[in-house]
């Protein structure tokens, strides 16, 4: 069914200033808000090929060893957009790094071994003898920061814009 509108003249100029007032705001939340949502799966693909941790760049990539940080990637609407962040405890030392020399990691050594047999193919036995190494290791060089979400922030703004023009032809 086709709808009409018909505007006098002499009411369009009060008609541009209540769709900017009223639809326009109400338009690009909506699609701020569906464009955090379609952002995640970019995330994904950002966690899953990010570089090594190592310092000198050696290892295999990917921001991820038992799937945690990759799962923990959300959005949620807040007053005028949206918000797109991960919640694990850990993000913040993935995104930016850790310095070498800054205090060691927090994780237990069972932590660490589980991690040597995820991403190392180590044996239980060859993990557990390898976590106090690997601890250590990260303690005097420190680990890279692996810019997931920094990287990811172009083709978001792309998303997150073609959003927002979607929900503002609908709102015109």
């Amino acid at each position: 069914m086709e709808r009409t509108i018909v505007i006098d003249a002499r009411d369009y100029e009060a008609w541009l200033l209540k769709l900017a007032q009223e639809k326009i705001p109400e338009a690009m939340e909506r699609g701020a808000v569906s464009g955090a949502a379609r952002c995640i799966p970019l995330l994904h693909t950002a966690t899953d090929t990010a570089p090594p941790a190592n310092p000198s760049g050696k290892g295999s990539g990917g921001a991820f060893s038992s799937g945690k940080y990759k799962s923990m990637w959300r959005s949620r609407p807040i007053r005028g957009g949206a918000q797109v962040f991960n919640d694990a405890s850990y993000a913040a030392v993935i995104e930016e790094g850790r310095r070498p020399g800054a205090k060691g990691p927090p994780f237990t050594p069972d932590v660490i071994a589980g991690w040597a047999q995820r991403r190392l193919g180590l044996s239980a036995k060859e993990a557990k003898n390898a976590a106090f190494a690997i601890r250590r290791a990260i303690k005097v060089r420190g680990l890279r920061a692996r810019k997931v979400l920094t990287t990811s922030i172009p083709k978001m703004t792309d998303v997150v814009l073609e959003e927002i023009v979607r929900e503002l032809e609908r709102a015109w």
